[in-house]
């Protein structure tokens, strides 16, 4: 270690003395860029010698300095919002400008979504696989039939062994007779069957982007009626929906208490068939496959926003 901190002043000098000569070369040549080019691997060179040469704290130093210079602001790389109108091509991940309405499809302000949820290239495979997932988890399993040795009766013999001529039977339990037991039939059990998380994450990018990009995703500043009467919200919903081929909407808020929607939201909309009320903790992909429109308050939107780029695993580097 004394020898390795005694050379490297003399590698350093030497190491400064190349880079100055190639720099000289480059900038005598500065209107060939093949000399440019020519006068890299020299240079990488000497910087190799002289990570190698210098003392592991100095090369610690250097290459933290070095990752400190090369962070770049993804501002400056992604493109900027652009206005749900110019949304002409799926799945590029751009992020989107939409207004911000208020129970009377007034604008009162906008709101940029996120291309890395509204814009992901919609997948129909794992659309399927996610919605096979939900409806498998919630299915009861149930069901149950009687075997031979479970059905009522069939103690005795039905008939002897021999004599008869007829076929020799045991029971009249058997599966093969009239009323008697089933084979291999159904028994009570679980069908849910587990889904990596991420595919489960993508499945709700996927749906959320498909309903932006068939623009039937609004939102809203709030979804809370002036009083949890059913003609104050059937009032809200047609004008939310006075473009809509037919009424089929969901309703999204910040949580069942929130400000934005709350119980009353739930109450004023409990006689609506065709209109479904959920929070965001609760959006999953067939709630919002099964309803034409989806509406969501701008809390709702940043909470989702949040909870889907929060990273799977927290030690994990990748969402």
């Amino acid at each position: 270690m004394a020898l390795r901190s005694l050379l490297a002043g003399p590698l350093l000098k030497r190491a400064a003395a190349s880079l100055s000569q190639q720099a000289a070369a480059v900038s005598s040549s500065s209107s060939s860029s093949l000399a440019g080019l020519q006068a890299l691997p020299a240079a990488w060179a000497a910087l190799r010698c002289l990570g190698t040469s210098a003392s592991p704290a100095a090369a610690a130093a250097a290459a933290a300095e070095a990752a400190a210079e090369e962070v770049v602001d993804l501002a400056d790389i992604l493109p900027p919002p652009i206005p749900i109108e110019q949304h002409q091509e799926q799945g590029y991940y751009q992020d989107l400008v939409v207004p911000v309405y208020d129970l009377e499809r007034r604008a009162v302000g906008s709101y940029t979504l996120g291309g890395d949820i509204f814009d992901v290239p919609i997948r129909r495979d794992i659309l399927h696989r996610v919605v096979r997932w939900q409806l498998a988890k919630r299915q009861q399993g149930t069901h149950k039939t009687l075997g031979r040795s479970e059905v009522r009766g069939g103690g005795k013999k039905p008939r002897p062994q021999k004599g008869s001529g007829r076929s020799r039977q045991g029971t009249i339990r058997a599966p093969q007779w009239r009323g008697g037991g089933v084979v291999h039939g159904p028994v009570p059990r679980s069908h849910a069957h587990s889904l990596p998380k991420r595919v489960r994450r993508l499945g709700l990018q996927c749906a959320l982007s498909a309903k932006t990009w068939e623009r039937r995703l609004l939102i809203v500043e709030g979804l809370r009626p002036a009083e949890p009467k059913t003609k104050a919200a059937l009032a809200h919903v047609d004008a939310l929906l006075a473009d809509a081929p037919r009424r089929s909407v969901l309703l999204c808020d910040s949580s069942k208490t929130g400000e934005d929607g709350g119980e009353p939201l739930r109450r004023s909309i409990a006689n609506l068939p065709w209109v479904d009320a959920i929070p965001q903790q609760g959006l999953n992909v067939y709630s919002i496959l099964q309803r034409d429109y989806l509406v969501l308050t701008r809390a709702a939107a940043d909470l989702l926003t949040e909870r889907l780029r929060r990273p799977i695993k927290p030690c994990s580097e990748t969402p």
